[in-house]
């Protein structure tokens, strides 16, 4: 048969199946066209009903994080509203994208943005001015009702859209299995029918040529395979009889050059250290009967002369009797990778320089709390080698169990940080030796790139040179408050030593008993409050060797009770107001300091004649910790401090009173409050119809 008849077989073979497959085709294409032209319809609104339901959840969270500011005035609640707020713009653009392309729905969606835009700004407002109107409150319900009203009405048209298209698309869905597995049998038949007819003609002419094509499509399959590479096939006496193009850019070889010469004038490779030429692909292949692998270090040279590292393989090309028809050889330059090795291995020798000479403790955790590696410095805490720690559980290590109750702290640590909550604490530790260090300690987590924890990175920062620097600090502030105690207890000693001193004149002098007896009992009157200020003093100073409990109405009466003339003499009235009697468990004295220094300041802001000092207490609630215990009020009506000096009044050495301050005492006061677990927060107004300052610190209860 020749290729003219063939080819006219061919064309009658598949011609009516080809028409009928086509018409079949076209059929489904129409069918599958418009069902993608429905759901391109219906994905649009899924889109916007999607987009309005996020909208509708930044509206919440801002009404949430403003409601809760409102109600507490802590700034935390606020996180809600500032990540709703930041979030907002793209939310509509996105919105507004989306119905671009609707001009029915882009009215509404212009509607809605504006309206939302007003409702954020509403809500900024009430935020900047820290209060809050019932008309303002009442215009911010208005706007979020007239929000979700608008969102109502649009996720309502978009579920009726939805609903419109999926209806035709069930329907085409419906007859599309008839219309498919009609249509195939169809053409199915069709194919048998006329393929039986005409296969045996088919086959009994080109036996022969299907066999040669096999050998072909086999070869060229094994080619196609490896055609990434460098490509070398030889025949099955080892003559070169195909390179691709990257073969010929690695062995400076031609194809028209390298076709036909035997594979080693082609392929000259020699060892990269010994310089001993290497045992041929193809002696190798037909040595071992099998494909095979070069040895590393493996250096190829070029037509030029040049030398390129590579690595190779090669495998035997058969016939269809199993005998050897050639040998296709698959190569790649191994210069790059070799390049990268070394700049990995660099990298990660400077990271482990890095690693092992930072003065700070560092180490890496898996996310059970399992250490898997440290660096040399965390090792010389307790004298300690890698194969001591690493293994161990986190919290049985050395750094920790010599410290009672910090392993505990630790393990907590860990889990939160593998839950992806990074942690910062400081603590003192304990060395094997007996020596107590101050750490810094953080635990941090690493996520890969769907998010997930994979690794704990703690860090361990010595600071107890800066411990020693505060302890300093904190004894200077102690020191100055001994000295304004002193002058406070003198002037307030001073008045009745006076009265008594004129009292016993008068009773010396005085003939008539009765006079006598009378300016003597006001002697001992004067007298004994003289031994109550004393008494004070040395509470006010006196400090137990662990926490106490104790009132807060004992802690603020001690304080005000030195400050009892000083008051008087300022015309300054004092509002106390006392709703728990239940005791906290602190050290007394570094708390009576803490009130020292704010009932001190609150006198010191009324300076100028007169005023009133607020002192509270009540139960509460630390709701980021959920601990229970007291909070204690400080407020004045005096001048008030301005912004720029609010942002700055508890850093070290930063005072408003000049020479007359040491700039320390609300620094120590927070220190204090910190260190017994509690909270310190400040407000001030300058406003012209109320000025003053306003305290609170929060003590849980133990």
């Amino acid at each position: 048969m020749t290729e003219s008849s063939f080819r006219q077989l061919l064309l009658r073979f598949a011609l009516v199946p080809l028409i009928s497959l086509c018409c079949f085709l076209a059929i489904l294409g129409l069918q599958l066209r418009e069902i993608a032209t429905r759901r391109i319809v219906g994905a649009q609104a899924t889109s916007v009903l999607l987009q309005c339901y996020r909208l509708q959840k930044t509206m919440i969270d801002e009404e949430t994080g403003v409601r809760g500011y409102l109600a507490t005035k802590d700034s935390t609640f606020l996180q809600p509203y500032r990540e709703a707020s930041n979030r907002l713009n793209d939310e509509l653009a996105e919105l507004q994208s989306l119905a671009s392309t609707d001009t029915a729905l882009t009215p509404k969606v212009t509607a809605l943005t504006k309206n939302f835009i007003r409702l954020d700004k509403l809500n900024q407002q009430i935020v900047s001015s820290n209060l809050s109107s019932d008309a303002d409150l009442l215009q911010q319900k208005q706007q979020m009702d007239t929000l979700r009203a608008e969102f109502d009405q649009l996720i309502s048209r978009q579920n009726q859209v939805r609903d419109a298209q999926r209806i035709p698309i069930t329907r085409i869905l419906d007859r599309l299995p008839y219309l498919v597995f009609g249509g195939g049998a169809l053409v199915a038949a069709l194919l048998i029918w006329h393929g039986i007819y005409r296969f045996r003609e088919i086959t009994s002419a080109f036996h022969v040529q299907l066999n040669q094509a096999e050998v072909r499509r086999d070869s060229l399959h094994t080619t196609l395979y490896s055609i990434g590479n460098a490509v070398l096939v030889t025949n099955s006496h080892g003559v070169v009889t195909m390179i691709n193009p990257t073969a010929e850019q690695l062995t400076g070889w031609s194809s028209g050059e390298a076709i036909g010469r035997f594979l080693p004038e082609v392929f000259n490779i020699v060892h990269e250290h010994t310089r001993h030429f290497v045992e041929s692909p193809y002696d190798k292949v037909k040595r071992l009967n099998t494909a095979v692998t070069l040895e590393n270090h493996t250096t190829l040279i070029r037509k030029d002369k040049s030398e390129i590292p590579i690595d190779d393989s090669g495998a035997p090309i058969r016939n269809r009797d199993g005998s050897l028809s050639g040998v296709i050889l698959v190569f790649r330059s191994v210069a790059e990778r070799r390049k990268t090795a070394n700049l990995l291995r660099q990298n990660q020798e400077r990271l482990n320089s890095i690693y092992n000479t930072s003065l700070e403790y560092i180490g890496i955790l898996n996310t059970k709390g399992i250490l898997l590696d440290c660096n040399r410095a965390s090792l010389e805490f307790a004298g300690n080698t890698r194969e001591d720690v690493v293994g161990k559980f986190f919290w049985d290590t050395p750094w920790f169990t010599e410290t009672p109750g910090v392993p505990e702290l630790i393990r907590d640590a860990v889990e939160r940080a593998a839950a992806g909550d990074p942690t910062r604490t400081e603590m003192a530790l304990v060395r094997p030796n007996g020596e107590t260090v101050h750490f810094d300690v953080s635990l941090t987590p690493v996520f890969n790139s769907d998010g997930e924890v994979i690794y704990l990175v703690p860090e361990g920062r010595d600071i107890s040179d800066l411990k020693l620097a505060q302890s300093a600090l904190i004894q200077s502030e102690k020191l100055a408050a001994v000295g304004r105690l002193a002058s406070s207890i003198a002037h307030e000693i001073n008045n009745p030593l006076e009265a008594v001193t004129n009292l016993l004149y008068l009773a010396r002098y005085h003939s008539q008993s009765s006079e006598t007896e009378r300016y003597l009992k006001m002697a001992d009157q004067e007298l004994r409050r003289v031994s109550v200020i004393a008494n004070q003093t040395l509470r006010f100073h006196r400090q137990a060797s662990s926490p106490q409990p104790i009132s807060p109405v004992d802690l603020f009466s001690t304080v005000l009770s030195i400050y009892e003339g000083k008051l008087r003499n300022s015309d300054i009235t004092v509002d106390v107001n006392h709703h728990t009697q239940q005791p906290i468990v602190c050290f007394e004295g570094d708390v009576r300091q803490v009130l020292n220094n704010l009932v001190g300041n609150a006198i010191d802001a009324m300076n100028h004649g007169g005023g009133r000092l607020f002192v509270r207490s009540h139960a509460s609630t630390h709701w980021p910790t959920g601990r229970k215990g007291v909070v204690f009020t400080v407020a004045d009506n005096g001048c008030g401090i301005n912004a720029e000096d609010l942002q700055r009044i508890f850093e070290p050495f930063f005072t408003t009173k000049g020479i007359g301050g040491t700039g320390l005492g609300l620094w120590v006061s927070k220190e204090v409050v910190t260190r017994h677990g509690g909270t310190l927060t400040v407000r001030s107004s300058l406003n012209s119809n109320y000025t003053g300052t306003i305290f609170r610190f929060f003590l849980p209860f133990a």
